[in-house]
């Protein structure tokens, strides 16, 4: 499985409509799609989304770092040298985590091709059996939030999440109009997106306690595990750490300060699925179930992030028999670079190899705003 050419294309996918969270609204989704492709002919594709909010990155910053720094040391490796890949990648540059995944979601579907198994079957086998999509609702007048989330409803979605981060008013009026518009056995969940203080995580978390929430994702700044902690140990409500998490070291940190009761692990801050996989397991260990997030991907990262939590026992929600996930990228871009396995409210892997989907060459190439070609 030796590596000998490596093929970055840059795509914008359409968003279906806006998608508006505290710190900014998106029209379209930038996304570096990567192929690693052996002398035998064999493909892995993988998938970098940045957040410049997040991680720091850029689109084109990650384009350079993944053709100029990190894919030349793959050339001539063998594919399933993944742990190598990582150690050379984090002593080549610091951080970065989004290109480093783009990488390692690739090489992990190669291997999984070249085997003959669906991923999940390398990330220690099928710990639960389908996924069921949340539907995800911008932040916007609390009586169109309802009307959506209404609509996703009958459409069939049995858990809804609302994006919030406004004022602590305006943001209980969205949360006591939506509720009132779903029936008690449908979910909600709330991700503030870090737009409250600790105050007002905890004003909002008491005015909506009558309003069944099943938790409260990222209610302050990412920088402040301390308000993080605050708001967590003041309250009886589930608190979930996003933005902050991005790998062990940060997981850590959480247990130790008591700073949230849950942990969204996303592909694109954790360089990719063997990071993620050492995250499940430190939360695993210290009680903090795992969701697995997404930074609105194509189908590529999606199932990627589908596979690792159809692995991994620790991605729970509060009810072992719920995987908790976000992985909403393709029902909210308008053109995708390949059908997504299942329908729209659930993901439904079988034992394809690797991904579980074949993408169309000339369709990745078509969309694309540039091509760049390591060989």
């Amino acid at each position: 499985m030796r590596i000998n050419k490596i093929t970055v294309y840059g795509v914008r996918l359409p968003l279906k409509q806006p998608f508006k969270i505290a710190y900014d609204t998106y029209h379209d989704i930038a996304s570096l799609i990567v192929s690693i492709e052996t002398a035998s002919g064999q493909i892995g594709w993988g998938e970098a989304v940045v957040d410049q909010h997040v991680s720091g990155e850029t689109y084109l910053g990650a384009r350079e770092i993944i053709t100029r720094e990190l894919a030349p040391l793959l050339m001539g490796a063998d594919a399933s040298d993944i742990a190598q890949f990582h150690h050379a990648a984090n002593r080549k540059i610091r951080h970065n985590p989004s290109a480093k995944a783009a990488l390692d979601i690739a090489l992990h579907d190669l291997v999984a091709r070249e085997c003959g198994k669906p991923l999940y079957a390398l990330l220690g086998g099928r710990s639960h059996t389908r996924l069921e999509l949340p539907y995800v609702i911008s932040m916007l007048a609390p009586e169109e939030m309802a009307r959506q989330a209404k609509e996703a409803a009958r459409r069939g979605y049995q858990s809804i999440k609302i994006k919030l981060g406004d004022t602590p008013e305006h943001d209980v009026e969205r949360i006591a109009r939506v509720r009132e518009a779903l029936d008690r056995s449908i979910a909600l969940r709330v991700d503030a997106n870090q737009g409250w203080s600790a105050k007002q995580a905890l004003q909002v978390i008491r005015h909506a306690a009558p309003y069944q929430v099943d938790w409260f994702e990222q209610p302050v700044a990412m920088e402040n595990l301390t308000a993080m902690a605050r708001v967590t140990q003041s309250t009886d409500a589930m608190i979930m750490a996003d933005e902050p998490i991005h790998g062990v070291k940060e997981m850590l940190e959480v247990i130790q300060l008591n700073a949230a009761d849950m942990v969204n692990i996303k592909l694109m801050k954790s360089s990719g699925l063997r990071p993620a996989m050492a995250m499940a397991e430190v939360g695993m260990a210290a009680d903090i179930p795992c969701q697995i997030g997404s930074m609105v991907e194509s189908s590529i990262a999606t199932l990627a992030g589908a596979h690792l939590a159809l692995a991994h026992p620790n991605i729970i929600a509060n009810d072992p028999n719920i995987i908790a996930n976000d992985l909403v990228g393709p029902a909210m871009i308008g053109e995708d670079v390949a059908q997504m396995p299942g329908d729209e409210t659930h993901i439904v892997l079988d034992d394809s190899p690797g991904l579980g989907v074949t993408i169309d060459r000339s369709r990745v190439r078509d969309l694309s705003e540039f091509v760049d070609t390591i060989d």
